[in-house]
């Protein structure tokens, strides 16, 4: 039996774009945007109601910041995918701390969504004004106990690490933050900054220099957590009593899912699809009944045999030796030599049947993705 796609819902819209963010978004203009754009959304829901047939496993509302569209906005759409949703389907909606404290958590709960994700990124003020954040770490904290008075059982927070200056100090606080509020789920990101972005340019020397802060923050992040009762199941991710992202295991599972909005991406059927990155021109092709793809490719079983082994070295819990890729290919057979470079380097361990990377591993996953990159 197929499995059911997942769907992401790229909202575009920020109050204000951070500095060192490459996703498309655009500031916040007015309500008559946030309308326009719903409405073409739905359109585009439309589109798809094929795909959808089967069911959808879990909804995930990214940006850009969703939680801007206010709650009627929200439950509209999802009153719209509501047919095609199995039954306790995952649904994420991603906010910003200084606009979830507007939403009415209780109604988006009744409406289906029952998982939060909020980006927190630091306790210390002085580094989210570093990264150009317009809230402060009180306003997380009220906006995560908004969440919960609201109902909100499932809160994932983001954090960044190796921000310019970060210090010890700044990671303990952090740790503590967490450990007061106790979500149920932590993405620990490290900062990733494109070489052309206003922030680089601003703290290129220091961008320059933080390799090894940034493994040694990492690894007090990551102990930090497991002593907090986190396990840590991605590269980037930490749980606690069984709340993994179902839809970001769909990705790495390499699964099929529904990009919708302006820039998002989809998979389906083996095609990567890329819709366009302009929001006047998703609206006009969607008015016109046109699906608003700018980029799409057939992925070749190598592609798909690329991907498939790229995500699954992210997850703790590897690949095994003996699943079939994509390709039809044994794993074992198709990847001996790069298996064995690896664990002789100590990047890699096999496990009871399963190739995962080391905590050595981890911080050289760029490395080890080479060796297992094929052309």
């Amino acid at each position: 039996m197929k499995k059911s796609p997942g769907i992401y819902i790229h909202v575009p819209f920020c109050e204000k774009k951070c500095d060192y963010c490459d996703f498309y978004s655009l500031p916040k203009k007015g309500e008559a945007d946030f309308d326009d754009y719903a409405e073409n959304l739905l359109r585009e829901i439309a589109l798809y109601e094929d795909a959808m047939s089967i069911g959808v496993s879990t909804v995930f509302f990214g940006g850009g910041t969703p939680s801007l569209l206010g709650t009627d906005r929200l439950v509209k759409i999802v009153e719209k995918l509501r047919p095609f949703l199995n039954d306790g389907a995952e649904i994420t909606m991603e906010g910003n701390p200084e606009s979830v404290l507007h939403l009415d958590v209780a109604a988006l709960i009744d409406a289906g969504f029952n998982r939060f994700s909020m980006g927190v990124q630091s306790a210390s003020d002085r580094l989210l004004k570093i990264m150009g954040r317009i809230h402060d770490k009180k306003t997380a904290e009220d906006a995560f106990h908004h969440l919960r008075e609201g109902g909100a059982k499932n809160i994932n927070l983001d954090f960044i690490s190796s921000v310019p200056s970060e210090t010890m100090e700044d990671v303990a606080a952090s740790l503590a933050m967490i450990e007061a509020l106790n979500p149920e789920h932590v993405s620990l990101y490290s900062l990733i900054v494109e070489p052309d972005t206003a922030f680089y340019r601003r703290y290129e020397e220091m961008m320059e220099e933080r390799d090894e802060a940034d493994r040694i923050h990492v690894h007090a992040y990551g102990k930090g957590l497991a002593d907090l009762g986190y396990k840590q199941y991605e590269i980037s991710n930490f749980e606690r009593g069984g709340h993994k992202c179902a839809h970001n295991l769909n990705y790495w599972h390499l699964g099929e899912y529904i990009g919708l909005g302006p820039g998002a991406s989809g998979h389906l059927k083996g095609r990567r699809y890329r819709n366009v990155q302009n929001l006047s021109a998703y609206n006009e092709a969607l008015r016109e009944g046109c699906a608003p793809i700018e980029e799409e490719e057939m992925l070749s079983p190598v592609d798909r045999d690329n991907e498939y082994t790229m995500l699954g070295l992210r997850l703790n819990e590897g690949i095994a030796m003996d699943a079939l890729m994509p390709s039809g290919a044994r794993f074992d057979t198709l990847y001996k030599e790069a298996i064995e470079k690896n664990v002789n380097d100590g990047l890699l361990t096999i496990t009871n049947g399963r190739v995962a990377l080391t905590r050595k591993g981890r911080d050289l996953a760029n490395r080890v993705e080479v060796d297992f990159f094929r052309l």
